[in-house]
């Protein structure tokens, strides 16, 4: 395989990876939280804008879910010890339990247009800590994707291992009309004081693609089969 054969490739590779980029884009608006158009206000003193009101839209792109409006929206740095998820592009994030940590917890939800009948992934980070969770009290969610009926929910726990751990989470559905409302409640039966919730992401479910971190390894078959081409040639040149 010559050179030019494997730059070729190595492009096909590259443009096939930045369509499937392009295909997977986030479906979810504000998944971050950000504090878009500079509403957040430290209503508290401690870094956090703590929003008690069913159906208020307090975090853009977002609403509190009517009867679990007891969460609040956090910065950093704040006075709780605590931060964003990491790879979090804003400072911002959300705790479930709200400032009182009354129950029922908080939930917040939003919803995104899908197609029928495609597949879906919900991924975002549950955040616990020391401080707040214990291995016998976890940080504690309810994730569920509802269309024209409940298409997938699932109860995700964390046991902190330090003062902020967080950890990356998926549930796949798919999808029965045109709309998904994605929606995350604070699980009101374990007693916890934190539960950490950022970086939302919907993206439609694909697998033909390879991975990111796999091109490495087709980079190197690739430049393999072209060094192996050549050495066949070679022997075949020598002797005639």
């Amino acid at each position: 395989m010559s050179v030019h054969k494997i730059l070729l490739a190595v492009s096909l590779v590259g443009l096939i990876a930045l369509t499937a980029t392009g295909a997977r884009a986030n479906l979810v608006s504000n998944g971050d939280f950000a504090n878009i158009g500079n509403v957040w206000v430290d209503n508290t003193g401690d870094g956090s804008d703590d929003w008690l009101t069913g159906g208020a839209t307090a975090i853009p792109d977002w609403i509190n879910v009517v009867g679990f409006a007891n969460e609040f929206w956090v910065t950093t740095p704040n006075s709780y010890g605590l931060s964003q998820s990491p790879g979090n592009g804003s400072t911002y994030f959300v705790d479930l339990t709200g400032q009182a940590n009354d129950t029922p917890y908080g939930g917040i939800e939003q919803t995104i247009a899908t197609t029928p009948g495609d597949k879906y992934v919900l991924q975002f980070d549950l955040g616990s800590s020391t401080l707040y969770d214990s291995a016998t009290n976890p940080a504690a969610l309810t994730a569920s994707a509802t269309g024209t009926s409940l298409l997938a929910s699932q109860l995700f726990t964390l046991a902190p291992t330090s003062s902020d751990t967080w950890a990356t989470e998926k549930l796949d559905f798919t999808a029965d009309s045109s709309s998904t409302t994605i929606e995350f409640l604070g699980d009101s039966s374990i007693t916890s004081e934190y539960i950490g919730l950022d970086n939302v992401s919907v993206t439609p479910a694909t697998s033909a693609v390879p991975e990111p971190s796999a091109w490495p390894v087709i980079l190197i078959g690739l430049i393999g089969l072209g060094a192996r081409t050549r050495s066949r040639r070679n022997q075949v040149a020598a002797k005639t």
